[in-house]
């Protein structure tokens, strides 16, 4: 049965592994412990059979015209062991990770990726908000979720990412 907990100390070696792995470089691992460094994140972990198999990170993105009220998180990365990849472990990373961002009163969140995997857990084209990535990417892989419903109306404006993703 899988479990997902909060990343601990003695599971940072593993995580680096595991999106090394999934990503078949160290580019998003050196962005994960970067942005552990720099600033609150939510980091979680999947652990099947007391192994680390999987890991999901949110961290706080700049919007640059929203009053420092609202709390936008990015989720990313969200990594798993290629072995174990199409097992249901991402979704449950996500869903999870959606609810401890609820817990920790985050209001919106927003991910670049594939729309066909990130829409079914309720994110949208951010451009339905008149939001824009700063990163030159497809306005499709740039999606966005209010976890409070109407956070993201009446914004028009462009979000970035920590510096930690500029080489991702």
């Amino acid at each position: 049965m899988i479990q997902i907990r909060p990343e601990t100390n003695a599971d940072l070696a593993a995580i680096t592994s595991i999106n090394q792995a999934a990503f078949g470089r160290i580019d998003e691992a050196d962005s994960v412990n970067t942005l552990r460094q720099a600033s609150t994140t939510i980091s979680l972990v999947a652990e099947l059979d007391a192994q680390i198999v999987g890991h999901i990170l949110f961290s706080p993105v700049q919007y640059d015209q929203a009053p420092s009220r609202i709390k936008i998180w990015g989720l990313g990365p969200l990594a798993v062991l290629p072995s174990h990849q199409r097992t249901g472990i991402g979704a449950a990373l996500v869903k999870a990770g959606l609810e401890a961002c609820r817990q920790a009163a985050i209001q919106a969140l927003v991910v670049l990726g594939d729309p066909a995997y990130y829409q079914r857990f309720g994110f949208r084209p951010a451009a339905s908000w008149h939001l824009r990535c700063h990163y030159p990417v497809p306005a499709e892989v740039f999606m966005a979720m209010e976890l409070v419903v109407g956070t993201l109306v009446d914004l028009d404006g462009t979000i970035s990412y920590h510096p930690a993703f500029d080489g991702v």
